[in-house]
């Protein structure tokens, strides 16, 4: 993604964006009491910012949620059998990507079509070694192509950033991967560590963020065109007009089809005290994006329609999701309902296709982690 209490809850194995430091392969539950955002794995500072779940305020809200004459109808997204889910992804058709954590703590990625929920895990052969990977699937396209990332283990021969001595789910152990025909392939930018494609377009171009040994100072916003081309956030990395101008801590979650608007999120200062901020980059012109009156913001998703999606903090440490339609002064918040069978606590939105289905994730009074599908029903369309 990516409350912290609720949300640390689903990391301690892992962190998405694993979206968590040095971490060891511990219990389901132990695994959840460390995961910053959900979208981010290893990522330490997101921790910080999604710990304190248990002492936010909890805003009633119905059933169905109207806003702007805008109603929302919530359908929770669970794996059968998993001790948490995610919902990252969701296409044209319906069909939508995640991660989700079994048992034993093991986290894998999930593809729902049609109501059928398949498992997508990396095979360790992609890496030299046996058995499959820890694999977060975070983006799909309307053929099926999923794009997501995965952990090697210390010392894999195919990972050679990823040394011996590497503590487990270190930066320099996470990569990117895409799913094509039932094969997959790595996407690593040239000279770059480890990598974290976040979303797919239908001409096969992926967006998603580069890094070295650290997800802050060395995190920037990539996209790989065709098979060898890329385009970053860096100076003269080809996404900016303005070839002087870099954006440092940033990733690119998602654009529109022609890739003349993406959204992302970025740290200021890169480093794990910074204020996260959502941006646009529109023909190669950099905007910084907020919820007015937020205390941070991701933006994390678009469609084709450029309307994009996200999560912000409000002034009392409350975390919602939101859905900002293109060409509209405000964002409409997104909350999956606080009563029952949700009991909601926390919401961000991660990926919104072209008929305005949005998915995500809630946690719930327990602290289970839940991903959740929402349609939209705009009243004077």
């Amino acid at each position: 993604m990516k409350n912290s209490g609720k949300r640390l809850q689903v990391a301690k194995l892992l962190l998405i964006f694993t979206l968590m430091p040095a971490l060891l392969l511990l219990s389901a539950y132990s695994a959840a009491q460390s995961m910053t955002n959900p979208r981010m794995r290893g990522m330490s500072s997101m921790q910080d910012l999604h710990s304190h779940s248990q002492s936010r305020q909890t805003v009633p809200r119905p059933a169905m949620d109207e806003l702007s004459g805008t109603t929302f109808t919530f359908a929770s997204v669970d794996v059968p059998g998993a001790t948490n889910t995610l919902a990252t992804g969701i296409n044209a058709r319906g069909s939508i990507v995640g991660i989700y954590f079994d048992s034993a703590g093991n986290e894998h990625g999930f593809l729902r079509e049609h109501g059928n929920f398949l498992t997508v895990d990396v095979p360790g052969s992609l890496v030299g070694v046996s058995g499959t990977l820890q694999t977060e699937a975070n983006g799909i396209n309307a053929r099926g192509d999923i794009v997501g990332d995965y952990f090697a283990p210390p010392g894999a021969p195919g990972a050679p950033a990823c040394t011996a001595d590497t503590p487990p789910f270190s930066p320099q152990c996470r990569r990117g991967f895409l799913y094509r025909n039932g094969q997959f392939s790595d996407v690593l930018v040239p000279g770059k560590k480890g990598s974290v494609p976040n979303a797919i377009m239908p001409n096969g171009t992926i967006y998603g963020c580069d890094h070295d040994d650290d997800y802050f100072t060395s995190m920037v916003g990539f996209g790989r065109i065709g098979l060898d081309t890329f385009i970053t956030l860096d100076a003269g990395g080809g996404e900016l007009r303005d070839p002087t101008e870099s954006v440092g801590g940033s990733m690119n979650n998602g654009a529109t089809p022609d890739g003349s608007i993406i959204v992302g999120l970025y740290v200021d200062p890169p480093d794990q005290n910074g204020q996260y901020h959502g941006y646009i980059v529109r023909d190669g012109t950099f905007q910084r994006y907020d919820v007015p009156g937020s205390r941070l913001t991701q933006t994390w998703g678009i469609n084709p329609a450029a309307d994009f999606v996200g999560l912000y903090d409000d002034t009392n440490g409350n975390e919602h999701g939101f859905l900002q339609r293109w060409g509209e002064d405000a964002p409409l918040t997104i909350d999956v309902p606080s009563g029952p069978p949700f009991n909601a606590t926390l919401t961000d939105a991660f990926a919104i296709n072209s008929a305005g289905s949005i998915v995500g994730l809630y946690i719930d009074a327990m602290g289970n982690f839940h991903g959740y599908l929402a349609v939209r029903h705009r009243h004077d369309e």
